[in-house]
């Protein structure tokens, strides 16, 4: 793996989609994944807990993983946005050139954008 993803932070609302895609990141190496559904989880997770790397669903029902993208941001964490969206007006503009990869994805579609996230 080209980035250290061992203890990851997965935010996704969706129940099913977080099974899957907690199984993808423990088959690329993560030791560690806490899955938070909403802003709040995550940041309090965050307050009390280190991470390698985080994906970020950008839609998370009535609001959007943004804030959570500003903290990582700010503790200097990798991160990508996932989202089912073809345009994703709801990134804010601090993270319009964040990578996104489209749902549903792969461990493939993941690898790919964790390599272009170390390149970027």
């Amino acid at each position: 793996m080209t980035l250290n993803i061992r203890r990851s932070l997965l935010v996704e609302d969706n129940a099913i989609i977080a099974m899957d895609c907690e199984d993808m990141l423990r088959e690329l190496g993560a030791e560690t994944v806490e899955v938070c559904a909403t802003v709040k989880e995550a940041l309090t997770y965050l307050s009390n807990n280190a991470i390698d790397f985080a994906m970020l669903d950008v839609n998370l029902g009535s609001e959007t993983s943004d804030p959570v993208a500003a903290q990582l941001s700010e503790q200097g964490i990798p991160f990508l946005f996932a989202t089912g969206h073809e345009d994703i007006p709801e990134l804010a503009s601090p993270f319009a050139k964040s990578t996104v990869i489209q749902k549903p994805y792969t461990s493939h579609t993941i690898t790919e954008a964790l390599k272009n996230l170390k390149a970027g």
